[in-house]
């Protein structure tokens, strides 16, 4: 355990200091670096997103690594590199678009899709070239879903910091993972003091209903307490136009809570599948990077569905 709380907090604190660098480089005029011969200037480029891309390509290319050594134990044969290069693409992809709005003359949604089906042909290409027929279904399938699931996914926790931009978009996306993660951690803590029903034994043995309903109460006291704060404060504020923003936050808490608690599972499922405990042993006491990107692989769609589309950051 005490192991599991300082890789674990370490973590933390590195990866808020790097979003929170981000956001104070996206705050602060940037450097004008033209390309010669290109009417490209590629100082926003430092400035504007560059850090969260990389966290999270980091993470995304560790935890697509971690999951075809899952697939490899269970005995698929999903294609590693071609795996790990489409997944960092689609993490890459949103920030890439945006910086070339100045050019382009807007952000394109589609690219991603775009890049599932490029994905999905080489994949074919390379099963053609490398195997011909043997296992083509299997293999195929599990490199697109590994694809699909860790970039794909992925994704939207870089599209949710370009789309709302700046240091309002680190701040969304720093929010939003502090109550995924904490729906665990209130999970946990439940579940030990109250937990009596289990929830999917065969699946998560030690996880129980009890823990389950205290995680997300959890989630969406914390949502409300620390989405109150940030409103006031001027730093996150919710457009009003649906409903007060604290129901707003309450729904927030409890979308994000009930992803959170899936991701898990869905993590889980494969674990279990491929008869391990933990996804890696990157992470000392924590395991791999998927044990730690679980949830808020699930959860990053709803994240950016909540802040673009459902309702929208009031600029300051």
């Amino acid at each position: 355990m005490r192991t599991r709380l300082l890789v674990g907090i370490s973590l933390a604190v590195a990866i808020i200091a790097l979003l929170l660098a981000d956001g104070y480089l996206s705050a602060r005029p940037a450097p004008v670096l033209q390309v010669p011969g290109l009417r490209l200037d590629v100082g926003p480029w430092l400035t504007n997103g560059a850090i969260c891309t990389v966290v999270v390509l980091i993470l995304t290319v560790l935890a697509t690594y971690e999951l075809v050594q899952l697939a490899r134990v269970r005995g698929h044969r999903p294609f590693g590199l071609t795996a790990q290069v489409f997944a960092a693409a689609l993490v890459i992809g949103p920030y890439v678009s945006f910086n070339l709005t100045p050019i382009t003359g807007g952000y394109d949604e589609s690219l991603p899709m775009l890049w599932l089906a490029v994905a999905l042909g080489f994949a074919f290409l390379w099963q053609a070239v490398k195997c011909g027929t043997q296992h083509a279904v299997e293999n195929v399938a599990v490199t697109f879903f590994i694809v699909f699931y860790a970039g794909g996914l992925a994704g939207f926790m870089t599209k949710l910091r370009m789309e709302v931009g700046g240091p309002t978009g680190v701040a969304v996306l720093l929010f939003s993972n502090f109550l995924v993660k904490i729906t665990d951690t209130g999970a946990y803590f439940t579940g030990r003091a109250l937990g009596r029903h289990k929830l999917i034994a065969w699946l998560s043995p030690k996880k129980t209903w009890e823990g389950f309903v205290g995680g997300l109460v959890t989630t969406v006291v914390l949502a409300l307490a620390i989405g109150h704060l940030l409103h006031t404060a001027g730093i996150v504020r919710i457009e009003q136009r649906y409903m007060a923003y604290q129901w707003a936050l309450v729904l927030l808490g409890l979308l994000l809570g009930l992803f959170s608690a899936a991701g898990d599972l869905c993590a889980s499922l494969l674990k279990r599948d491929a008869a391990v405990k933990d996804s890696g042993q990157a992470l000392p006491g924590l395991g791999g990077v998927l044990d730690v990107l679980d949830s808020p692989l699930l959860a990053a769609p709803v994240a950016w569905l909540f802040w673009t589309r459902m309702f929208h950051v009031v600029a300051p």
